[in-house]
């Protein structure tokens, strides 16, 4: 009887130490998993920093849909692409974060949320304009694990200094100032 308990308590602390690790490995695969996407959205602000349309695209799945106010959603990537050549074309970008990134995973898909700073300078000259950009995405794992962004959802907000008069950075007079 004595070895019949012995035996039980060592089955139960072998089976504990096996239900641990496996919930750290886990764990470690899921950590994994944000800090790729999170490269992701580091690769995103460089190739927007750099100009590099191309490589600013190969982020994005072929099926992607783009959502910002005032325009109807752009679905496809080569849409998306049409959509930014124009402004990758006209003016030199410089993409920050402003604040942390936060990423979620379940199986093949995850989001993203978070804030940066867009500073856009026209190629022709001209003052600079400075935007904090809100954006949530779904993200999408590939055939070969890498992560691609399936939806983009982004709204922009002008960048408030100390010295602005806030009715000069809006397209229309705010009877509030």
């Amino acid at each position: 009887m004595k070895k019949l308990n012995l035996n039980f308590l060592v089955f139960l602390f072998l089976s504990g130490i096996l239900i641990g690790c496996a919930q750290n490995t886990k764990d470690v695969e899921l950590e994994k998993e944000i800090a790729a996407i999170k490269e992701l959205y580091d690769q995103y602000l460089h190739c927007v920093s750099t100009n590099n349309l191309d490589n600013f695209i190969s982020l994005w799945t072929d099926d992607a849909t783009r959502s910002e106010p005032g325009i109807p959603a752009i679905i496809g990537k080569e849409n998306i692409r049409a959509h930014f050549k124009p402004l990758f074309d006209s003016a030199n970008y410089n993409m920050v974060y402003a604040g942390e990134t936060k990423v979620e995973v379940c199986g093949d898909l995850g989001y993203a949320i978070g804030i940066v700073t867009l500073s856009s300078t026209p190629k022709k000259g001209g003052s600079t304009t400075v935007f904090d950009i809100e954006w949530l995405d779904i993200v999408k794992r590939q055939d070969d694990n890498s992560w691609k962004i399936f939806i983009d959802c982004v709204n922009f907000q002008p960048t408030w200094s100390k010295d602005s008069i806030p009715s000069e950075l809006l397209d229309e007079p705010n009877p509030y100032y």
